[in-house]
């Protein structure tokens, strides 16, 4: 003869699963240098107008940007699924951000001015560093609910 479960039971299997989500969620940390990476080479894209092709420089970007994706899915075992409202928000204004800040270098150069390029770049690499951290903190807390 089984007995049925207590409300007390109840209540520490769910105590028990919300520690383990809690424990997953920790396990699922991008990892320290990922954003740092991503802001290098936003960066280095916004400086790009006072060297060489352009091309070929956002070729650079886009297949750095994939490869820094595809190290952090390899190291934590995670695709990256479709973000909610807020990441995309996010995302839009990263994106008008740092073409504000491209179109800026690209004025820089056509002033002879290659050399203050680094002004618009470092912002760049900056805004993409804080707000990869802020989406990445958004997506974790969204495992824990």
């Amino acid at each position: 003869m089984t007995s049925s479960p207590t409300p007390a039971d109840a209540t520490d299997l769910l105590r028990q699963l919300d520690e383990d989500r809690s424990r997953l969620a920790g396990l699922t940390a991008t990892p320290w240098w990922a954003p740092a990476l991503l802001g290098l080479v936003v960066g280095l894209w916004v400086a790009s107008p006072a060297v060489g092709d352009r091309t070929t420089n956002y070729l650079f970007a886009l297949a750095a940007a994939v490869l820094v994706v595809h190290l952090v899915r390899v190291r934590t075992g995670i695709r990256l699924r479709g973000a909610g409202a807020r990441q995309l928000v996010l995302g839009v204004l990263w994106l008008l951000v740092t073409l504000l800040l491209y179109s800026a270098a690209l004025g820089l150069v056509s002033l002879d001015r290659e050399v203050w390029t680094v002004l618009p770049a470092a912002v760049a690499g900056v805004v993409t560093y804080a707000l990869a951290v802020v989406s990445d903190r958004w997506a974790r807390e969204s495992l824990r609910m």
